[in-house]
């Protein structure tokens, strides 16, 4: 039953991990406001340009923090981290969601919602009507070329950022 639950989490463009360290409250903070920048509302950074000096950009407020990548060109699909820190008798817990941007977010189900209703409807209507051809099937590439769209370059971006976060704070 797990690793049906962990299939369909793969096909969604979410991420979430619990990282336990031995390192301090303060540690964290430190370790995170070293990679951290504050948030920009436009950001400009050339592709053949110096790379940024932090790659993050985000907040820290108490023990929760809101950061995403600073990266070079467009992605609308970057993750948007949000973590809370636990203190714990010999170190920390930090839990990490990684989720679209609310707009991405709500575009995207337009999308799928849109797309999928219409593809299921025209099958259906193909099915009973075999005349009226298989317009179903452009319509439902659409639906499985948005979700695609939408998951690869998350969860490539999601993997990265799991990767760095695990490294860092350990």
């Amino acid at each position: 039953m797990l690793r049906i639950g962990k299939f369909f989490r793969s096909l969604i463009p979410f991420d979430s991990l619990t990282i336990t360290t031995s390192l301090t409250f303060l540690e964290v903070l430190q370790r995170l406001d070293e990679v951290l920048t504050p948030p920009k509302l436009f950001r400009i950074t050339l592709p053949f340009g110096p790379p940024p000096a932090k790659p993050y950009e985000g907040t820290i407020s108490g023990n929760t923090f809101k950061i995403s990548r600073i990266i070079t060109g467009r992605n609308s699909f970057l993750p948007i981290i949000k973590g809370e820190i636990y203190s714990q008798p010999f170190g920390c817990s930090i839990r990490i969601r990684m989720s679209l941007h609310k707009i991405v977010l709500a575009f995207m189900i337009l999308w799928l919602w849109t797309t999928g209703f219409i593809g299921m409807f025209s099958l259906f209507a193909w099915y009973v009507e075999p005349s009226v051809g298989a317009i179903f099937l452009p319509i439902l590439a659409m639906f499985f070329f948005g979700w695609l769209l939408c998951l690869i370059p998350f969860k490539i971006e999601a993997k990265a950022a799991t990767k760095f976060f695990s490294i860092l704070l350990t």
